[in-house]
């Protein structure tokens, strides 16, 4: 998800979810990473099929809950 505030997650397959990691840094295969809902996941090479697996609601809401906090904190220096 971008937003003016910047990249609130990456998201990538896992598992057969597809599951919001931490916007640390861009996920690479091999890597091991937290998931927005508090998992640790291995971060595989995904296939086309993989990225149709649904999206973790858990990671959604969160990333939700990010976005618009930072445009919350966007707005208010705004001002």
């Amino acid at each position: 998800m971008f937003q003016p505030a910047g990249l609130v997650a990456y998201w990538r397959p896992v598992d057969g979810v597809r599951h919001g990691l931490l916007p640390t840094e861009p996920p690479y295969p091999g890597q091991e990473r937290e998931t927005l809902c508090g998992t640790t996941v291995t971060v595989l090479k995904p296939t086309d099929l993989d990225w149709l697996a649904p999206t973790c609601g858990p990671c959604w809401d969160e990333a939700r809950r990010r976005r618009d906090a930072a445009e919350a904190a966007s707005e208010a220096g705004a001002q």
